[in-house]
Parts: structure tokens; sequence; C-alpha cells
């Protein structure tokens, strides 16, 4: 395994994405064009490669002085529990250059994301399509 790491969204399969992504699995299919918006829209975003093989991405927007929020990270699951998430959320992080980050995450992935130094927060609310499906699923209250 050579996990390579880059930023460059030039020769990115957004439809290839659309599968990590769901694989990963962070929730339904999505459209390859909009991803692709979503994430060249993104301050910071990277890619994760084993050879030619792309198998994780993360992302994250930020005003560049103050607040950043990560979202995305996702590990095709024969990828997953070999460092490859952790790689991604550092590089998204020390990339991040602000005070405070917050991140969008699944519930139950707390504990991964506690060993980078986050933590849950009391205060943030949310407004989400499909609420009940979101309650269901643990997004929100």
């Amino acid at each position: 395994m050579d996990i390579r790491l880059t930023s460059d969204t030039e020769n990115i399969s957004w439809v290839e994405l659309a599968r990590v992504l769901e694989l990963a699995p962070l929730g339904k299919k999505r459209d390859p064009e909009k991803l692709e918006i979503a994430f060249k829209n993104s301050m910071i975003k990277v890619f994760a490669f084993d050879g030619e093989k792309l198998v994780g991405t993360g992302r994250a927007l930020s005003d560049g002085v103050w607040r950043t929020a990560i979202y995305d990270v996702a590990i095709l699951p024969e990828y997953q529990n070999k460092g490859i998430g952790g790689k991604i959320v550092e590089y998204l992080v020390q990339n991040s250059g602000v005070d405070v980050i917050m991140l969008y995450a699944n519930p139950g992935k707390e504990p991964f994301y506690k060993k980078f130094g986050f933590r849950k927060m009391k205060t943030a609310m949310a407004i989400m399509a499909n609420t009940d499906e979101c309650i269901e699923k643990g997004f929100i209250e």
C-alpha cells in the first residue's frame, strides 16, 4: 500500500469520488457535478490515493482567519483502520491555520476524532433537510 495525499482536483474522477463517499459510508449517492462544485469551492481539500486508486477524501470550509469546518472525511471500507483517515484529518487541521475548527461527523465516529483533539460542542445547532431522517440517524435532536 503506497498512500499518497494530494489537494489537486485536476485529475479527480467525481464519479469515483461519489462512489467513495457512498461506500465509506457517508450516505446516499451524491451527484458528481455537485461534488465537483463543493470540493472546488472548499478552501482545503485532500484526496488519498493508493497508486492510482482513489481511496479517501476530506474537505474543509474556512474563512482563513478564525473558523474552519471539516466535512466529508471518507475512506473506502477496505482501507479503513490503516491510518489513512488520520492522515486526512491531520492534513485538514494543519492547513486550516485558524483558532476554531469544527467537524461534521457521522454519529458513532466521535472516538476517532477525539484522538485529534476534537470535543463535542454544547452550542452547535443545525437546520437540515429531511429533519425526521436526521433525528432517526442521530445527527440532530
